[in-house]
C-alpha cells in the first residue's frame, strides 16, 4: 500500500485539528450568544406586554372606544400584533393581528388566568406569544412579538463566527506548514544523501549549518555513520586486494608447476593423471576467482581508473566480440545491426566494455551452449546491445540474482558442467554502471537468455 508523505500528514493534522477547534469554539460561541440575546429580548418583550396590558386596562375603563386606536399605538411602537379577548370572543386587535398567531394553549392559561409566553413558527417565521390575564374587565391580552430582526442579527453573528472558524483554520495550516518545512526538511536532506550514496556518492555528506540542536546532533551523527563506512568498505577493499595481490604469486608457481606436470603427464599413472587433470582445472578456477577479486576490490576501492573514450558503438562491439571470442578460444558469435543503427557513438571504457562483452560470450559459452548472436538496435532514445544464447534460459527468480556477487544459480548444483566463480557478471553489472548504462536478463526469441545492455548514445562518429 502506498502511503502518503510525511509532510502531507502532518500539514492534515494540524488543518484539521485546527478545524475542529475552531468549529468547536465556534459551535460553543454562537449557542451561548444566541441563548443570551433571545432570553434578553423576550425579557424585554414580556415587559412591554405588561406594561401594553396596564395601559388596555385603563382604556377598558376609561373609554372602551379608544381601544382601537390604542392597540394601533401600539403595533406602531413596539411593531408588534396586540389581540383583546372577552368570554372567548375576540374583542379587538390590531391592524396586523392574526387569531392563528395565538395557540390554544396560550388562551388556555389567559382564561385561566395565569400569565403565559411562547415560542412558535408560524408560516416559517418564528414568533414570541405573550398572554396577559386582565381579571378586572376580564378580558385576556395577547401580544405577538415577531423575532424576524432577531434572527437577522443571529444569521449575521453565525457568518461573522464562521468566518472566524475558517481563518483560524488556514492559520493552523498556515502554521503546520511552516512546522512541517522545519520537521520534514531535515529528513528530506537525509534521504537524499542516503539515496547518493547508495549510488555510489561515498564523498556525500550532510551540511551542518545553523539549525535546532536535534538536526545538529542528527547532522553530525549521519555523517559520522557515513565516514565509519566509507572507511570499512575501504578497509574491506584494501584487504581484499591485498589478499588477492598476495596469492598471485603462489598461484603463479602453482600454475608454472602444474605446466611442467603436464608436459609430463604420459609418465604419469592413471590416477595421476586424472589428479593431475583435476588440479588443472581448479587452478584455473583459483586463477579467475583471484583475478575477479582482485578487480572487484579495485573497483570498490575506486584504485582503478576510468578511462571514458568516445567511439562507434558498432565498430566497438565488433571489436570486443572478436578480442572476447579470441580470448576464450571459442568461436565469435555473428553481430546483427539493426536498419537504424548508423553512425551513432557511445562514452564508455574501452577496457571495461571489452571485459563485459567478454565475459558475457564466455558465460553463454560455458552454461548456455554459445551464445547465438549479438544483436544491436535502437530503443526509445538509447543504445540496446542483446546478447541471445541458446541456453533454456534464466528462472525468473533468479533475473536480480544473477549479477550478484558469487551467485552461480543451477550450475553451482551441477558438477558435471563447467564452474565459474560466481563473480563475471557481477563484475559486468559493476562495468556497465561504471560508464551509466543498465544491464538486464530477458527471454531470447531462441528460447535461451538474452543479455540486454542499454547505453546513451551521441550522433556521429568520434575519429
Amino acid at each position: 500500500m502506498h502511503r502518503r508523505s510525511l509532510r502531507l500528514r502532518l500539514l492534515v493534522t494540524f488543518g484539521l485539528g485546527a478545524f475542529i477547534l475552531s468549529a468547536f469554539f465556534a459551535s460553543l460561541t454562537y449557542v451561548g450568544l444566541k441563548h443570551v440575546l433571545v432570553s434578553d429580548q423576550q425579557q424585554a418583550d414580556l415587559r412591554q406586554s405588561f406594561a401594553n396590558a396596564a395601559l388596555v386596562r385603563t382604556t377598558l375603563y376609561t373609554s372602551p372606544p379608544e381601544l382601537p386606536n390604542l392597540l394601533n399605538s401600539i403595533e406602531k411602537a413596539t411593531t408588534s400584533n396586540v389581540l383583546i379577548q372577552t368570554h372567548n370572543q375576540w374583542l379587538s386587535r390590531s391592524q396586523g393581528a392574526a387569531t392563528e398567531d395565538v395557540s390554544n394553549l396560550v388562551i388556555a392559561a389567559a382564561n385561566e388566568g395565569r400569565p403565559t409566553e411562547q415560542t412558535l413558527i408560524v408560516k416559517g417565521q418564528e414568533i414570541f406569544v405573550v398572554g396577559v390575564p386582565i381579571p378586572a374587565v376580564e378580558t385576556q391580552f395577547f401580544e405577538v412579538f415577531q423575532l424576524t430582526a432577531l434572527e437577522h442579527t443571529l444569521r449575521l453573528l453565525l457568518l461573522v463566527i464562521g468566518a472566524s472558524a475558517i481563518l483560524t483554520t488556514l492559520v493552523g495550516i498556515s502554521g503546520g506548514l511552516w512546522v512541517t518545512r522545519r520537521t520534514v526538511r531535515p529528513l528530506e536532506k537525509v534521504s537524499a544523501a542516503a539515496a547518493l550514496i547508495a549510488g555510489g556518492e561515498l564523498t556525500t555528506r550532510l551540511v551542518a549549518g545553523n539549525t535546532d540542536r536535534e538536526v545538529q546532533q542528527l547532522t553530525e551523527s549521519f555523517n559520522a555513520m557515513v565516514s565509519q563506512l566509507v572507511d570499512r568498505l575501504e578497509r574491506d577493499a584494501r584487504f581484499a586486494s591485498d589478499v588477492s595481490h598476495e596469492m598471485r604469486s603462489p598461484l603463479t608457481t602453482l600454475a608454472t608447476t602444474a605446466t611442467v606436470l603436464s608436459q609430463h603427464r604420459h609418465e604419469l599413472s592413471p590416477v595421476a593423471q586424472q589428479s593431475l587433470d583435476l588440479l588443472v582445472a581448479d587452478l584455473s578456477l583459483f586463477q579467475s576467482l583471484v583475478e575477479d577479486l582482485l578487480e572487484i576490490a579495485r573497483n570498490d576501492a575506486g584504485a582503478a581508473p576510468v578511462m571514458i573514450e568516445t567511439v562507434s558503438a558498432v565498430e566497438l562491439v565488433r571489436q570486443s566480440v572478436r578480442s572476447g571470442a579470441q580470448h576464450h578460444g571459442i568461436a565469435a558469435p555473428p553481430v546483427e545491426v539493426a536498419d537504424d543503427v548508423h553512425d551513432q557513438t557511445v562514452n564508455v571504457d574501452r577496457r571495461r566494455f571489452e571485459r563485459v562483452m567478454s565475459n558475457l560470450i564466455d558465460n553463454a559459452h560455458h552454461y548456455a551452449g554459445d551464445a547465438v548472436a549479438i544483436r544491436i538496435s535502437i530503443v526509445q532514445e538509447l543504445l540496446v546491445i542483446n546478447v541471445d544464447d541458446a541456453g533454456s534460459g534464466v528462472p525468473l527468480e533468479e533475473h536480480e540474482q544473477v549479477f550478484q556477487r558469487f551467485f552461480r544459480g543451477r550450475a553451482a548444483h551441477d558438477r558435471g558442467i563447467a564452474r565459474g566463480t560466481g563473480l563475471g557478471l557481477a563484475l559486468v553489472r559493476d562495468h556497465v554502471q561504471t560508464f551509466g548504462g543498465t544491464i538486464t536478463v530477458q527471454e531470447s526469441p531462441e528460447g535461451g537468455a538474452r543479455f540486454q545492455i542499454s547505453l546513451p548514445f551521441l550522433n556521429g562518429v568520434t575519429e
